[in-house]
């Protein structure tokens, strides 16, 4: 239990690690995050629009009445601005925060620790504990390959997100699981 959860501290320091190197130091996000144009005019149609904080599609989807003709015609109209554009999703906070807070900082290592000392665990319960270091580290590189499947790819496929976008986050996934093996795979190894 020692060696599982060394291992994800290990991991969830490189991932830690990776991440700011992935965000600040190199130039994987830059080319898929845009700025917005004519930011100003945006900012204060939705400063006067929204006033809560929270996730928002547009066009809203029409809720459902119980009436079947109105219904049918609700989304209908929907459909037909669905299709005309734009579509999109925006994550709104109205109050603000600063850029990167040390709490955000906090939550981050924590989250990548819990999900290295989760990895560790799975991998000390495979077949693949009693397999070679580079197998060991693969299998958290798998790892990382099924949290995009079920994160980014899902969030292409049904959010729209842009492919730019999509195949930065899983670049940065993996290799950040890859890393993560790498030092998870020399601590977890089957017992003999």
């Amino acid at each position: 239990m020692k060696n599982i959860l060394f291992a994800g501290l290990v991991g969830g320091i490189i991932l830690f690690v990776w991440g700011a190197l992935a965000w600040i130091v190199l130039p994987f996000h830059t080319g898929s995050l845009h700025v917005m144009p004519n930011e100003e005019a945006v900012v204060s149609a939705m400063k006067a629009g929204l006033d809560k904080k929270g996730v928002y599609l547009f066009p809203g989807m029409p809720a459902h009445t119980g009436d079947a003709q109105l219904d049918k015609v609700a989304t209908d109209a929907w459909t037909a601005k669905y299709a005309a554009g734009p579509v999109g999703m925006l994550i709104y906070d109205p109050a603000g925060a600063a850029p990167t807070e040390t709490g955000q900082m906090i939550v981050g290592f924590l989250t990548g620790f819990l999900s290295a000392l989760v990895a560790a665990w799975l991998l000390s319960r495979s077949t693949a504990a009693s397999s070679s270091y580079l197998a060991r580290a693969a299998f958290c590189g798998i790892l990382g390959i099924f949290a995009s499947l079920v994160t980014h790819v899902v969030n292409w496929n049904w959010m729209g997100f842009p492919v730019d976008y999509t195949t930065g986050m899983i670049a940065d996934t993996v290799i950040g699981w890859v890393l993560a093996g790498l030092g998870i795979g020399g601590l977890v190894k089957a017992s003999t």
